[in-house]
């Protein structure tokens, strides 16, 4: 195996892509790769990225990935998407690569509710499923696709009418008993030896495209303990997985899915010090796992983020002072970490500045260290800023005159502050 386990996440675009990598781009364990079939977020979020990866359903995908593995000799997969989990895991063993959670028949009983339902139907949290629409007796009932996810194409119907108009405006549907409780998803994570050894549940406050934008911490009451530990003995999983739940009109829990992958709002779990996606990576090493989990995190809040393709080559990065690196005294968090990054990158870093005190003096009282820059060109109000801007560079100033005498003089871009949380990995 290689020094550092090369983990590859596919497709990379995805909610739970970003997750792993930002659950991973920091271990000392691991190289990561993304690769995507489309052009996505993936392309500026992972800095080993291969593009143009054929469709699952092209007939040339199993030789193509297979090439991926080998070219780039990855240890593990990450399927970030469900159809294509269930698709690579009969084939992981002969294209040479670890599915993470990629048994057969888990994914295949994951992928499709009617199989889920049926598999745990001697179970009273699992829900009812009905043959046709003659055989429910209360409405209203629930009419959704046997292959969704994130509550994607759910239709109540509140009569027979309704449910047959549905039915057959649903591909492959399944047909079962209306919840009206509330509704909580399962985190969990298995490991080699088949223990579960984490199972966290949380609420679906805000959901915004299937994706839980805030969730809140619940206890983990022995009727839901009771579920996960059933799940994990009837289906073969290996690694991060969850369940979502919702309570019937009896108050009671039933069961909604399962899947095998990882949940983009597994972040909420590595809020309280959880990291399931690294924690899959030192299963994937065979090393025992002990869950330290952090109770003063009671919910998570999440947004979008944006980041923006940057196509210029530049070997320099000047940088001003005040009211940009530095406000009202304190460091500006986005633009020294975007300074780290550069200086990471190889780019020189110049920090030039009218600045009215002692520079050395300054940077030390923000507890900026001066080997951060390759050069502090200290200035007064006579000069201008773009006779000493090199070419292949850009500017970082608050100041607009300052961005546009730049921007005209050296024609070079130029970047107030708010906009450099953009070019961040």
């Amino acid at each position: 195996m290689n020094s550092k386990v090369r983990v590859l996440v596919f497709p990379c675009g995805s909610e739970s892509a970003s997750e792993i990598h930002q659950a991973l781009r920091h271990s000392v364990h691991v190289e990561l790769f993304g690769a995507s079939s489309v052009e996505d977020h993936g392309r500026v979020r992972f800095q080993n990225y291969i593009g143009d990866v054929p469709n699952i359903a092209d007939a040339s995908f199993d030789a193509s990935f297979a090439r991926i593995v080998a070219d780039h000799s990855i240890d593990m997969v990450f399927a970030t998407h469900d159809t294509v989990l269930d698709y690579l895991a009969p084939r992981a063993d002969a294209l040479g690569f670890f599915l993470v959670n990629g048994d057969a028949a888990a994914t295949h009983v994951a992928r499709r509710k009617s199989a889920t339902y049926t598999l745990f139907d001697d179970c009273a949290w699992s829900p009812a499923m009905f043959s046709n629409v003659d055989a429910v007796k209360s409405w209203p009932a629930v009419v959704k696709p046997d292959l969704g996810q994130g509550g994607q194409g759910v239709a109540v119907v509140r009569n027979a009418n309704e449910a047959w108009t549905a039915i057959e405006a649903t591909r492959h549907p399944v047909l079962v008993e209306y919840l009206p409780g509330e509704e909580i998803t399962v985190d969990c994570f298995t490991d080699f030896e088949r223990e579960l050894v984490w199972a966290g549940p949380r609420t679906r406050e805000r959901v915004r495209a299937g994706i839980s934008m805030r969730s809140r911490f619940v206890e983990l009451t022995p009727d839901i303990r009771e579920i996960a530990e059933t799940i994990n003995a009837r289906v073969a999983m290996r690694g991060p997985w969850f369940f979502q739940l919702k309570r019937a009109a009896n108050g009671e829990w039933k069961l909604l899915e399962i899947s095998c992958r990882i949940a983009g709002t597994m972040v909420a779990q590595r809020a309280r010090g959880i990291n399931l996606p690294l924690m899959a990576v030192q299963d994937f090493m065979k090393r025992k796992l002990l869950p330290l989990d952090c109770k003063h995190v009671p919910l998570i809040e999440r947004n979008i983020a944006t980041r923006a393709v940057f196509d210029y080559e530049y070997d320099d990065v000047f940088v001003d002072l005040d009211d940009t690196l530095i406000i009202d005294g304190r460091v500006t968090p986005s633009v020294i970490a975007f300074l780290y990054q550069a200086q990471g990158d190889g780019k020189r870093i110049t920090l030039i500045t009218r600045h009215r005190h002692d520079v050395n003096t300054t940077l030390r009282d923000a507890r900026i260290g001066a080997g951060l820059f390759d050069a502090i060109i200290h200035i007064d109000d006579i000069q201008r800023k773009s006779a000493h801007i090199k070419e292949r560079a850009i500017f970082v100033d608050n100041h607009f005159p300052e961005r546009l005498d730049v921007s005209r003089e050296n024609g070079i871009p130029v970047f107030d502050v708010d906009r450099i949380e953009f070019l961040l990995r």
